[in-house]
């Protein structure tokens, strides 16, 4: 691999070894492990809580050598394994069979969950038998090196941001000529059509995140079109039953439809992870597209077009219908849902202001919005 990407670039399969044994004897994993399996431990015992907790990680390590082994037995075997059977009511994914093992492609999905949106598209990877998937992870992240081992182990690459001007252009032409690179070598990669999460439901493609691809292929003989007809880029759909982070995610817009503004607690991101991936999903579902082809003449005309594929293949769930029905005091949708479902839907919003709870399910309703206007502009 290029020196140049050494900063940004996942950790190589030589430096796996060193970075495991960093994880393994690092103080804030055990403390971290400890207040979640015993958050009262008494003070003169957590010394030795620690310890424990550290033979344990080292057993569970065994027989772990390469990035493969840690992603598919500790990752995908036992993390997200956990995940789907304790927090969902099933994730299931179409589309994929369009998809080829030995074509590398550039997924850019809808972006709801720190972690969990590319976690659960690695899951479909997995099971669908295509190889592993290199992440774009946002360096406000990496809060510790800690956190960015266990990042970088997991083949994601940083993406650098709010750096002032001159830095900023320097680190989107380094990550755009990383990203091409990697695809020319074959490996798949995963971008958000976003930076940061969609907390009010609007799946929106920021077209800079396309102009940025571009960046370091300008000067080729490709225009912008046919540029993003040869990356493969397949929009990926995901849409989850439920939010665990619904109520937050409304009090944060709601302060900033109020105030002008939400300031961010510290360590609020890691809080939303941990949320995030504790919490009730229901049910998941990710469609996959197929490479996207046509003429672009510009990063917002490609962008349109990767919107469109997101929003027309949500999967709707209940809670899309009950939301959009119950904004517009209506029962346009009462076939999709049963009365159960509605008192149970609706209990999640019961402690929230009037205007907060509109917030809320404004942003489960987005999805059937937005699916009624394209169809009737079809």
């Amino acid at each position: 691999m290029n020196n140049e990407f050494n900063d940004i670039r996942p950790y190589s399969e030589e430096e796996f070894p060193e970075v495991l044994h960093r994880l393994v004897n690092s103080p804030y994993l055990h403390e971290t492990l400890r207040k979640i399996k015993w958050p009262g431990c008494p003070l003169i015992l957590r010394g030795v809580a620690n310890l424990v907790i550290k033979q344990f990680i080292r057993k569970q390590m065994r027989g772990i050598k390469t990035r493969e082994d840690f992603q598919q037995k500790l990752i995908i075997d036992k993390f997200m394994h956990w995940i789907i059977e304790n927090t969902t009511n099933g994730l299931s994914f179409s589309g994929h069979e369009k998809l080829d093992r030995d074509t590398a492609y550039l997924y850019i999905s809808n972006h709801r969950d720190i972690v969990l949106d590319v976690a659960f598209i690695t899951c479909a990877m997995v099971d669908a038998k295509l190889p592993f998937i290199e992440i774009a992870i946002g360096d406000n992240l990496l809060m510790n090196q800690f956190v960015e081992d266990l990042i970088r182990i997991n083949r994601s690459f940083i993406v650098r941001r709010n750096l002032p001007l001159r830095e900023q252009i320097g680190a989107s032409l380094k990550l755009s000529k990383y990203i091409n690179h990697t695809m020319k070598e074959g490996n798949s990669l995963w971008i958000a059509q976003r930076e940061g999460r969609a907390k009010d439901g609007k799946d929106l493609t920021n077209p800079a995140i396309l102009k940025m691809l571009y960046l370091s292929e300008r000067k080729s003989e490709k225009n912008f079109s046919e540029y993003i007809n040869s990356m493969n880029l397949v929009p990926v759909s995901i849409n989850y039953e439920l939010d665990p982070l619904d109520n937050l995610k409304a009090w944060e817009i709601y302060r900033k439809e109020t105030r002008g503004e939400h300031t961010k607690r510290k360590h609020e991101d890691l809080i939303s992870m941990y949320f995030g991936i504790k919490g009730m999903k229901g049910r998941v579902h990710l469609n996959f597209g197929e490479p996207l082809r046509g003429n672009f003449p510009s990063d917002k005309s490609a962008a349109d077009a990767i919107d469109n594929f997101i929003c027309y293949n949500y999967k709707i769930w209940p809670t899309n219908y009950i939301a959009f029905d119950s904004l517009n005091e209506g029962d346009r949708f009462k076939d999709k849902y049963t009365e159960e479902e509605k008192i149970m839907f609706l209990k999640r919003f019961r402690h929230l202001p009037s205007a907060v709870r509109k917030i809320g399910l404004r942003t489960y309703a987005e999805a059937v919005e937005k699916k009624i206007s394209m169809e009737r502009d079809a």
